[in-house]
């Protein structure tokens, strides 16, 4: 019986997946801000998880806006629960439940989507 060579091999994720695998990385570090920032070019996307005492920035290719909202709201939603949505305007949401809020404000004509947090326990400054 011949073995399937390809059993082991990681299958190549979605950018989706990317951005979820990287914040839950940091999600215990209660980042207080997430960052996409795409490049004109469509050269790269730059990922920065900023914190008290936390500052990383990852780059990547292929990560887009919608990608970059939903890895993120999957990694919070693992690791807090569901998160009630909250639409405040055309372009920001806010999704929160009694441990945690993100608000999502994507500008999009800048090539930034900034997701600000703020966690029951602690207090942004």
């Amino acid at each position: 019986m011949k073995e399937d060579s390809n059993i082991n091999e990681k299958k190549p994720l979605f950018p989706k997946e990317i951005v979820k695998e990287l914040v839950s990385q940091y999600i215990q570090e209660k980042p207080e801000r997430i960052l996409l920032k795409l490049d004109f070019e469509g050269k790269y996307a730059l990922i920065r998880i900023k914190g008290e005492s936390l500052d990383k920035t990852a780059e990547y290719k292929d990560i887009d806006f919608t990608s970059f909202a939903r890895g993120v709201l999957d990694a919070y939603k693992e690791a807090y629960g569901d998160l009630e949505v909250v639409p405040v305007s055309f372009r920001e949401e806010i999704y929160k439940n009694d441990r945690v809020t993100l608000d999502l404000y994507p500008t999009g004509s800048a090539g930034i989507f900034d997701i600000l947090i703020e966690y029951k326990d602690k207090r942004r400054k």
